[in-house]
């Protein structure tokens, strides 16, 4: 029997190939500075997404494959599943953890540049918005060590380009990313890096698993690729690498270094301010001898896409552990995938549509807004969910707020503690309890009975294609 090829990039690739419309081919030479950007902006005012592979870039060699997980679709091609199922199929597999496998080398080893040879601009030096603060990785996948418990962590993180062999690093200051480099600095050492670009999306959506901080999420990256990711070591860091990436950057970032970085176009679709953050000293670079880079385009529906599952996932979880009757979560994509979160329910006692806002609110510190619903709205489509709130809702009785709570400091309407000019990290949080009552009657809805339109036809009526 033939041994099964394993999951990257390529065979990602080869799935889109065979899908139409999933991904399309730019053969035309791009600029990294706005038009490479600019082509998926235009898509996107035609309402858009494919995976789109730039194959000429300007000032590299590398062709450059933007809007991965631009859609579900794409989503569920990655876990073999269907778009309706994405979120149980992520929490089903995340579970599932997967030891890694260590191999003596990999592709990713193909071509080592370590020292003086170590050359960024070599790189796609993309620059998405127009006040970014210059060219950014915005998809490498930062991977490090916690000193106490040695568990692999990984994040998606702004990275600037600063050089030829360092970077601006931003984790921001709620990431346990940030959490592993404020650990060393405390013992004064180093925090050693890797930072991957381009891989299998479950690669991807491994590092924005939102489950407890002692879970290795390289583990968790075998679990959604349904294969245990094989590593290699590092060239220069006492870290492992993952073996079939397409680019690996090595570093190290100096403890109580801080150097101005930004401002960054972020998920928001907000320009992020500007910071003085971490830096990384750049020790090697290893890649394909034809990689594919692999760029998430960040103040756009990508971005926002690529952490959907594991937030969906994490919030199903944890709000099913105190409402048994959950049916259905989603992260709209009005609310940034990440602020605003759908929530339906079987009502059986009054009083459970506000515990289950307050169970949404505490599962997620991003979490602004909770909308809870009958569970015979459809949580996917907007329009049931705010007819929902039209219709059901008595605004002095079922709104409530939060005040004061931990947001975002990426969120433009977050404020400091010292008052609402003062830029913070707080905002209020605030609860629609959009389901009706139990223990009094209420007006049914108007409905054709389905026995007699669930199983029609259209065809059988109307000649011409719907």
């Amino acid at each position: 029997m033939a041994e099964k090829s394993l999951k990257d990039l390529r065979s990602f690739l080869k799935e889109l190939e065979s899908s139409p419309g999933e991904l399309l081919h730019v053969k035309r030479t791009v600029d990294p500075k706005f038009e490479l950007t600019g082509v998926l902006r235009k898509l996107q005012e035609k309402g858009a997404f494919p995976a789109v592979l730039f194959e000429e870039v300007s000032g590299t060699r590398m062709p450059v494959l933007a809007n991965t997980l631009a859609n579900r679709t794409r989503l569920a091609i990655a876990l073999e599943t269907d778009p309706d199922q994405l979120t149980m199929e992520y929490g089903k597999r995340q579970d599932d953890l997967k030891t890694v496998t260590k191999v003596k080398t990999g592709p990713v080893k193909e071509v080592v540049m370590k020292g003086a040879d170590v050359d960024l601009q070599k790189l796609p030096n993309i620059t998405h918005c127009g006040r970014d603060g210059g060219p950014y990785i915005s998809s490498g996948v930062v991977i490090m060590r916690d000193p106490e418990s040695g568990v692999y962590n990984a994040g998606i993180y702004r990275i600037q380009i600063k050089g030829k062999n360092r970077l601006g690093i931003w984790p921001g200051v709620y990431a346990h990313g940030m959490q592993i480099i404020r650990a060393n600095e405390r013992e004064g050492k180093p925090t050693e890096v890797v930072i991957m670009v381009g891989h299998h999306p479950a690669v991807y959506m491994a590092s924005q698993f939102r489950g407890p901080f002692d879970v290795d999420e390289l583990e968790v990256a075998g679990a959604l690729l349904g294969e245990a990711l094989q590593v290699t070591a590092g060239e220069t860091v006492d870290l492992n690498v993952p073996a079939h990436a397409e680019i690996i950057i090595e570093g190290t970032i100096p403890p109580n270094v801080r150097e101005k970085e930004g401002p960054f176009g972020e998920y928001t679709w907000y320009m992020g301010n500007e910071e003085m953050t971490p830096v990384i000293d750049v020790s090697a670079i290893t890649h394909r001898s034809d990689a594919i880079y692999y760029d998430v385009n960040s103040a756009h529906p990508e971005h926002n896409l690529t952490g959907l599952l594991g937030r969906e996932a994490m919030l199903y979880k944890r709000i099913k552990a105190v409402v048994p009757t959950l049916k259905a979560v989603t992260l709209p994509f009005s609310g940034t995938c990440r602020h605003t979160v759908y929530v339906s329910i079987k009502k059986e006692y009054d009083g459970l549509g506000k515990n289950t806002a307050l169970a949404a609110l505490a599962a997620d510190p991003f979490m602004k807004l909770v909308i809870v619903v009958d569970d015979d709205i459809d949580v996917f489509n907007e329009a049931e969910v705010m007819w929902a709130v039209c219709t059901r809702v008595q605004a002095h009785r079922d709104i409530f707020t939060v005040p004061d709570a931990y947001v975002c400091e990426l969120d433009p309407s977050a404020y400091g503690i010292k008052g609402l000019t003062e830029r913070g990290f707080l905002n209020a949080k605030w609860a629609i309890d959009a389901t009706k009552p139990v223990d009094l009657p209420f007006q049914e809805r108007a409905e054709v009975p389905d026995e007699v339109w669930k199983d029609m036809r259209l065809e059988d009526y109307i000649e011409t294609p719907i």
